[in-house]
């Protein structure tokens, strides 16, 4: 139990991280809000032979009545006092709590309890044993040749031909893309170049443009691949229609020293062929960096020891919809819209994303608590500047900016975490650079 001026609050831990505050105001507490529940009153109504908010406190009541000021009160007081129950016990709720509020009576003490989850307690366990072992990509002939090949082919020359389409060609076409009656891409029917490469262009559609002659169409239709670009449309079956304006054939520049001085790297085939090898490695270097990241992360994951409340996992799934939302708003159509043509129900969408939701949360908090374990802190400094670069251009109150250098402050410990865990995990004979 904690005393504080004005209240007291004891703490009790309860099973799947909830706690249970019980809060005891102090009868001058409750007074005081009651008078001050009565200077808001005197505001808002209309008292003859005084200005708003000029009359006596008496005449107030007698004009409200106890029952208006009672909830004035308790609307002010409780958030008030949970606010200040948090602060002095230290807990992080995760969520909104349920109260068992008492009554509310002048003269009296106020007794309520908030009941609300709160962030879980991490087993780190033996952390500073963990480790990743770093790869590296190995620059191939191979992936130099390819690399060779998209230089010819970014130098290359096309021509328009009178026959139909091949492989390796590239089309001037009007395509759309439909879903039902929803327009995906291409609604302006502005006219696009098509390359007609299963390595860039979806297969199916590259497959079924094959054949066509400059002045034909065709429609078909297709499964979306699992890898789309965008989320919500992956699996999907939509239906193509293409209209092919100009058939145009490819011509590859030799590959000689020519073909350096033309690319801008040399003036011979093999300083062309040295300038990428040493392109490709850093473009490597970078991957495998990246790549290394992602495995300490999930090896972090999933080596501590924490159950995740329900609360945060329905928090982060509320997270991921707004932002499917949103960007199924950009494509001009509504998340119900979308659900009725999936087939699908919110239900399910919320299903299919609790897995996601939960490796995300089990991160985040396995974060904080390196965090806290290696004592990390970060310059307040930087904290707002990146809460005055989230704000800027956007007017906010003293409380909104307080949320954005909390969430700046939190998120700045995180990386600062994802920083220490690669020291942490990652060989010292490696050669990684922490980025």
């Amino acid at each position: 139990m904690t005393d504080t001026p004005g209240m007291t609050v004891t703490l009790e831990r309860k099973a799947a991280s909830q706690v249970a505050l019980q809060v005891e105001a102090t009868a001058d507490e409750v007074e005081a809000a009651v008078q001050a529940s009565l200077r808001r009153l005197a505001g808002r109504v209309r008292i003859p032979g005084f200005r708003p908010g000029k009359a006596p406190a008496a005449m107030v009541e007698r004009a409200v009545g106890w029952e208006a000021i009672r909830h004035e009160t308790v609307d002010h007081l409780v958030p008030e006092l949970y606010r200040r129950a948090v602060d002095e016990t230290g807990v992080e709720p995760v969520g909104d709590p349920e109260l068992d509020l008492g009554e509310l009576e002048r003269d009296q003490p106020l007794k309520f309890t908030a009941t609300v989850t709160v962030k879980p307690e991490v087993d780190l366990r033996d952390y500073l044993t963990l480790r990743v072992p770093m790869e590296t990509t190995e620059i191939t002939e191979e992936s130099v040749d390819h690399a060779i090949h998209e230089a010819r082919r970014r130098h290359s020359e096309l021509a328009d031909v009178d026959r139909a389409a091949q492989a390796g060609d590239v089309i001037r076409c009007t395509l759309v893309m439909r879903r039902g009656d929803e327009v995906l891409t291409g609604g302006d029917a502005e006219e696009r170049e098509l390359e007609l490469d299963r390595e860039l262009v979806i297969p199916a559609i590259v497959d079924g443009v094959i054949g066509l002659t400059a002045g034909e169409s065709r429609t078909f239709e297709t499964t979306l691949p699992q890898d789309y670009r965008q989320e919500e449309l992956r699996g999907a079956t939509v239906t193509i229609d293409v209209a092919v304006h100009a058939v145009r054939e490819r011509t590859l520049p030799p590959e000689d020293d020519a073909l350096a001085v033309l690319d801008g790297h040399g003036p011979t085939l093999e300083d062309l062929r040295e300038h990428y090898r040493t392109a490709l490695a850093v473009e490597a270097a970078d991957q495998d960096r990246e790549r290394h990241e992602g495995a300490a992360l999930a090896a972090l994951r999933d080596y501590v020891r924490v159950d995740v409340p329900e609360a945060m996992m329905e928090r982060e799934i509320d997270r991921q919809l707004a932002d499917l939302e949103y960007r199924l708003a950009s494509l001009g159509l509504p998340l119900d819209r979308y659900i009725e043509m999936s087939g699908q129900n919110v239900a399910a969408l919320r299903a299919e994303r609790r897995e996601s939701a939960t490796s995300r949360v089990r991160l985040e908090l396995a974060l904080d608590a390196l965090a806290a374990a290696e004592g990390i802190e970060v310059d307040e400094t930087q904290v707002e500047r990146e809460a005055r670069a989230v704000a800027e251009g956007r007017k906010i109150d003293a409380a909104q900016r307080r949320r954005l250098e909390d969430l700046a402050r939190r998120d700045l410990r995180r990386r600062a975490a994802g920083h220490r865990l690669l020291e942490i995990v990652t060989p010292e004979d490696s050669g990684f650079v922490a980025t």
